[in-house]
């Protein structure tokens, strides 16, 4: 779908909830584009109602999505709400002909993204996941190490992840049957990145996950973690603990002409300097989220490809549910859905 230079693009967000503010975040990113108006909000809860009322007063706010989508003369949504009701509310906006944005991950199941990409195809509307840190500074800087500039070579293995020590905050977040399980929240920035990384089709995934006994006032498993192996031989491993009082670096990166380390706020960079190892430390850049909205902007008017797709996004969903089929298969093989 093309959206004529001249008209307006007209957008809404489907939740205003008070986590992280992600409703104004989203909004306020948003405009900074001047060819677009915040056009309608959509939230249960009456409180955050009058708070985006008072937030966006040009905008009509509304209790259901059926009215909004039927009123509000809409070209695109964002859907800001708990990870299970991604998919139905994607589908209601795609099958009104409104282009959908999902925060991330896309869905839980791969069931599920496949019909949200045939509806988007059927209806000729974007579909995209919001996976804004595809812009972080240290994943362009990664990025541009190992595929622009090439210091390290081909790589072979990835190692990532975040660990911690101490029980998950008691909030939909932590229910495993509406979060799809904890590596579905940073895990889904984590397997975008690593997929990016390493251009290779999937041929596995290995998944093993612990639940703390005594922690017992949530459903999420504490510690979480995969292995994806590439069919061109790369294997990558991918760690999301709150059940680890041994740290580790966010990124240990290793190619076949040296290895990038994350020692925090930069890379550590081993690499061959004509024939000898040599060692040099790169700070990271500035993030720039609103290259995001930016890109989906310039998509709808015609001008850009879209970065983000629904096909990319499905992989990392497809990698996520097949972690969790492994772990409950005790660690065996598990092909996703999209390679």
């Amino acid at each position: 779908m093309k959206i004529k230079d001249e008209k307006v693009i007209r957008c809404g967000v489907i939740g205003y909830g008070g986590a992280f503010n992600m409703g104004k975040l989203h909004l306020t990113s948003m405009i900074k584009n001047p060819d677009v108006v915040v056009a309608a909000i959509c939230e249960l809860d009456p409180a955050r109602r009058q708070v985006a009322q008072k937030d966006w007063p040009g905008a009509r706010v509304y209790s259901r999505v059926a009215d909004m989508l039927r009123h509000a003369g809409l070209d695109l949504v964002t859907i800001i709400t708990p990870h299970n009701t991604h998919a139905p509310l994607a589908l209601q906006c795609l099958n009104a002909g409104v282009s959908a944005i999902c925060e991330k991950p896309m869905a839980i199941s791969s069931r599920e993204v496949k019909a949200m990409i045939a509806a988007a195809r059927r209806r000729r509307v974007m579909l995209s996941t919001f996976h804004n840190r595809r812009w972080d500074g240290d994943f362009a800087l990664l990025r541009d190490l190992i595929h622009r500039e090439g210091w390290i070579g081909r790589v072979f293995r990835i190692e990532a992840g975040f660990s911690g020590y101490g029980p998950q905050g008691n909030w939909w977040r932590a229910d495993r049957k509406i979060s799809g399980g904890a590596i579905y929240d940073w895990g889904a920035h984590f397997t975008d990145w690593i997929l990016n990384l390493v251009p290779q089709p999937i041929a596995w995934v290995s998944g093993y996950q612990v639940k703390n006994p005594e922690w017992k006032r949530y459903s999420n498993e504490d510690h979480s973690e995969y292995t994806l192996h590439f069919k061109g031989g790369a294997v990558a491993t991918l760690s999301i603990s709150n059940l680890s009082m041994s740290s580790r670096p966010r990124w240990r990166i290793l190619g076949e002409q040296g290895s990038i380390e994350d020692i925090g706020g930069k890379f550590l960079v081993k690499s061959l300097v004509k024939g000898r190892q040599a060692s040099t430390e790169v700070a990271f850049p500035k993030s720039d989220w609103d290259g995001y909205y930016q890109n989906v902007f310039e998509h709808l008017r015609g001008r850009e490809k879209l970065v983000i797709t629904p096909e990319s996004a499905a992989r990392v969903i497809g990698v996520l549910e097949a972690a969790n089929i492994s772990a409950a298969r005790l660690s065996q093989p598990v092909e996703p859905a999209f390679v």
